[in-house]
């Protein structure tokens, strides 16, 4: 009964440590921004040639250009927390491992 216990505490622990790292890997590989930036970018460029003539735009770029900023942060703030998630499912699993070894 004892035995059973462990084994099934040890397969859930595991179980969630792969999800997490899957997550992780999943959260790091998606590149859910890449689309948006790089149409925010080419935005910017565009609008980027017309200051020059007018000056009425200039709000306008410095505003896109904060906004740039803003999801370049999101997507380092996304790669950590898939990392983060990687690091603490690896973290589950090595304790599920060590409670399986110590089985007898």
């Amino acid at each position: 009964m004892l035995i059973g216990i462990r084994v099934l505490m040890a397969l859930v622990l595991f179980i969630m440590g792969a999800v997490a790292c899957g997550a992780g890997v999943y959260t790091i590989l998606a590149h859910q921004y890449q689309a948006t930036l790089r149409s925010l970018s080419a935005q910017a460029a565009l609008l980027g040639n017309r200051v020059s003539t007018d000056t009425t735009i200039e709000p306008i770029l410095d505003s896109i250009t904060h906004l740039l900023e803003a999801v370049s942060q999101l997507i380092k703030t996304a790669v950590g927390i898939g990392v983060f998630l990687c690091l603490a499912g690896v973290a589950m699993c090595l304790p599920a491992f060590w409670m399986l070894s110590q089985l007898n």
